[in-house]
């Protein structure tokens, strides 16, 4: 059974992430309960923090549905301002015009910590950028007018209590 995705405004995303320094077993199996938290959500992206785990590394998905996992990544670059529509699996059913940058080019580590070096652009840029964004302890709501944020803030905590009643009911 996958994790549950945390919800926003939950303290775990608005916290920045710690380094990942094991690189045994307990991260590969980190990744797959990831990974399976992300297929079952339909996401094309998760970060360890949105199933409540804050260290840094994500999922990363790709334009032709393939995924990769980076680690410790740091945006080195950003460029070309660009707004783009953005979801996200910890703000369900909330879509919003996003400040973003069309290029950018990340340094990051794999799951036996060997380092890479990424350019992209377009919807994989935006990925990075997303997934980067909650491991430094923001969401994309953050980036979006004190009204929009408040509004969905107000849907999420809805949200929240539906989900504590749901389960609850189940126990």
């Amino acid at each position: 059974m996958a994790r549950d995705i945390v919800i926003w405004p939950n303290k775990v995303l608005s916290t920045p992430t710690k380094p990942v320094t094991d690189f045994g077993e307990s991260l590969t199996k980190l990744l797959d309960e990831m990974f399976e938290a992300m297929k079952e959500a339909e996401g094309i992206g998760i970060a360890a923090n949105q199933i409540g785990v804050p260290l840094r590394l994500s999922w990363v998905g790709r334009e032709d549905g393939t995924f990769f996992e980076i680690i410790n990544p740091q945006i080195l670059e950003k460029s070309g301002p660009v707004t783009l529509e953005e979801g996200c699996l910890s703000v369900p059913d909330l879509f919003e015009k996003t400040p973003r940058f069309h290029k950018v080019k990340v340094k990051y580590q794999d799951r036996t910590g060997a380092w890479h070096e990424l350019e992209a652009e377009g919807k994989l840029a935006h990925v990075l950028q997303h997934e980067i964004g909650h491991l430094d302890g923001f969401v994309f709501v953050d980036l979006l007018s004190g009204l929009k944020r408040g509004l969905a803030m107000e849907k999420m905590k809805k949200l929240q209590k539906a989900l504590k009643r749901r389960k609850n009911e189940d126990e």
